[in-house]
């Protein structure tokens, strides 16, 4: 038996693995020792670093301009004024306790996510906000031409209001994005995906049907309170295309895009020379 073969097996012995390190090869960069650096823009904007960057300022200005305009709770809209109704009056909470909820929601959630939005992809992710709500002013455009049913109505949180629309009115368009969003993009639409990801639906399917979901009950929301005869099947759909819409935007650029787009459509729309 030869010296290299193995007591019983008969094989060959294996050579121990060498301690050297391979050379390295030329014009190769030599590995990192800092970890992955950072998403880019791409998936830096789906994190929770630029949806503070885009919320939090609004927050702001949306409860500093209601308290500039008296408090009234009459000035809240949406989904924030749902909230405030629907708690009891024997539990004395503030008005502004959704946004204060909000807010601290979004820093915990900053907190829990490691990816890094830089301060000088700022202009680009507000050029996009823009350019995805002048997309869905495009599309509402594109549909009113099809379905006279719209009658070039504005789709505006406020009926009535006159355009241009006063401080009030953009206040109230500003706190419908943050909340519209936060309600049924960041809260329904996930927990919606969750659910169907827990009884193993696909996940193509549970993204989908969650979009879809979500944006029905969107679009049903804003009907509610409607005066009787004054529904329109076309401004329906118009709605649940719009939450469509949003939903990808929020699925695929993040919640601070989203919320951004949205408030920057409700802006365009209330800017837009509407034919009297």
């Amino acid at each position: 038996m030869s010296t290299t073969d193995g007591p019983t097996t008969g094989r060959t012995a294996m050579r121990p693995p060498s301690r050297t390190p391979p050379l390295p090869v030329p014009g190769a960069r030599p590995p990192s020792r800092r970890g992955p650096g950072p998403p880019g823009y791409w998936g830096g904007c789906r994190g929770a670093s630029l949806a503070l960057l885009v919320t939090l300022p609004m927050l702001a200005c949306y409860e500093a301009g209601i308290a500039a305009l008296g408090g009234d709770p009459a000035l809240r809209t949406g989904v924030d004024a749902w909230i405030g109704a629907a708690i009891p009056d024997a539990y004395p909470v503030p008005d502004w306790a959704p946004s204060v909820a909000l807010a601290v929601g979004l820093v915990a959630w900053r907190v829990a996510d490691p990816r890094r939005f830089r301060a000088r992809w700022l202009p680009a992710a507000l050029a996009e906000c823009l350019l995805l709500g002048a997309g869905l002013l495009g599309l509402y455009l594109a549909f009113d031409r099809h379905f006279p049913a719209l009658a070039g109505r504005p789709l505006l949180g406020v009926a009535g209001s006159p355009l241009p629309i006063g401080a009030a009115e953009a206040l109230s368009l500003v706190g419908a994005g943050i909340f519209e969003e936060a309600a049924f993009r960041l809260g329904l639409l996930w927990l919606t995906y969750a659910g169907l990801r827990i009884l193993h639906t696909p996940n193509a399917l549970a993204t989908a049907f969650a979009a879809s979901g979500s944006a029905l009950a969107f679009s049903m929301a804003h009907h509610v309170g409607e005066p009787p005869g004054s529904f329109s099947w076309a401004v329906f759909v118009f709605r649940w295309l719009a939450g469509v819409y949003f939903s990808w935007v929020f699925i695929l650029r993040g919640f601070g895009i989203a919320v951004g787009t949205h408030v920057a459509y409700d802006l365009l729309v209330a800017s837009y020379p509407w034919p009297e």
